[in-house]
């Protein structure tokens, strides 16, 4: 709130009862301090009163239509009532002058002089908020393609990738060609994701389909994958490559052997994805801050809204909300 929106309506409580009490004298032959004293402080409460009922009402009005016709309705009622109050409780001198239209007139005047006032203040507001947000999803997106660069294209990926590729050279040609096209477009989509706050789902689950099929060329069967999740949702937006960085840390994180295959679901429910995986902590832990976590779930809180994830019995469970 801005010192103008704070202080204005006490300044109009102060400077506009003193008309009111200006044009009370012009009609009255023998001015009373105490009806003055009373009118001033009179007008100044309704001048409050009607700023601040107003200021209540637009807040109540942005959220739904009825809640708007409730906004119009209170007005309505206020000024009623504060005219027919002023009308037959004014000084016997002003009677004649006083009546329930003109008050009606003016505080009906006042009423949406207040709102047109009020509103250019909200939209302010809306608009500072939207443009800190911006600066913050600008800053956000600056880190996260940092982060990207230093989770997705990390030596060690690269190291095991190229490995991998070296020994299927020697042995298997076809499969080692195949690798490569895999390896070259995995990294293209990852370049391109930076320029993307959100992806299609399907775009997201195709990528993770590349990826995965590099994992099961090291891994093979130590590493299995189960995919649910409704075509209807399929269409649904997601920031990009959540779904890889997920998969790739329960692989750093985790043991994975024929015997105790690491499994990883990923499933919908409504407008959320969840991705769980079997714990099976490796015998030596790899050093993590849980940098990529933080990051993700800050992209996330200013994409749509927060993930949650934590252990639940013997799985790590993430719970990603999809951008409708």
């Amino acid at each position: 709130m801005s010192r103008l929106e704070k202080y204005l309506p006490f300044i109009l409580a102060l400077i506009i009862p003193l008309m009111v009490v200006f044009n009370y004298s012009s009609f009255v032959e023998e001015i009373k301090i105490r009806q003055i004293v009373s009118t001033y402080c009179g007008s100044a409460a309704v001048i409050l009163l009607i700023w601040y009922s107003n200021k209540l009402f637009i807040r109540l009005s942005i959220q739904t239509f009825q809640k708007a016709l409730i906004s119009i309705g209170g007005n309505l009622t206020i000024v009623i009532s504060l005219a027919f109050l002023g009308a037959f409780t004014a000084p016997e001198e002003l009677i004649k002058v006083v009546n329930f239209w003109l008050l009606f007139f003016r505080l009906s005047l006042m009423v949406v002089m207040f709102n047109i006032v009020l509103r250019i203040f909200q939209t302010q507001r809306e608009r500072s908020k939207l443009e800190v947000r911006n600066i913050e999803l600008q800053s956000e997106n600056l880190k996260f393609q940092v982060e990207t660069l230093k989770q997705q294209i990390n030596p060690h990926f690269l190291f095991n990738s190229l490995n991998t590729l070296l020994d299927l050279i020697e042995d298997k040609s076809e499969e080692a060609a195949d690798f490569t096209r895999k390896f070259s477009n995995l990294y293209r989509v990852v370049l391109q994701s930076l320029n993307y706050d959100y992806i299609p789902l399907n775009d997201e689950l195709k990528f993770l389909d590349d990826y995965w099929r590099l994992l099961q060329v090291r891994f093979r069967d130590a590493i299995r994958l189960k995919i649910l999740i409704d075509e209807r949702n399929r269409d649904l937006n997601i920031p990009p490559l959540s779904l890889q960085f997920l998969v790739e840390n329960a692989v750093k994180h985790n043991e994975a052997s024929s015997r105790k295959p690491l499994e990883i679901v990923i499933r919908d429910s409504k407008s959320h994805l969840i991705v769980s995986n079997n714990i099976n902590p490796k015998k030596y832990p790899v050093q993590s801050e849980k940098v990529g976590l933080e990051n993700l779930q800050k992209r996330f809180s200013l994409l749509i809204k927060p993930i949650e994830f934590g252990v639940k019995g013997e799985e790590f469970v993430v719970k990603l909300p999809l951008k409708l």
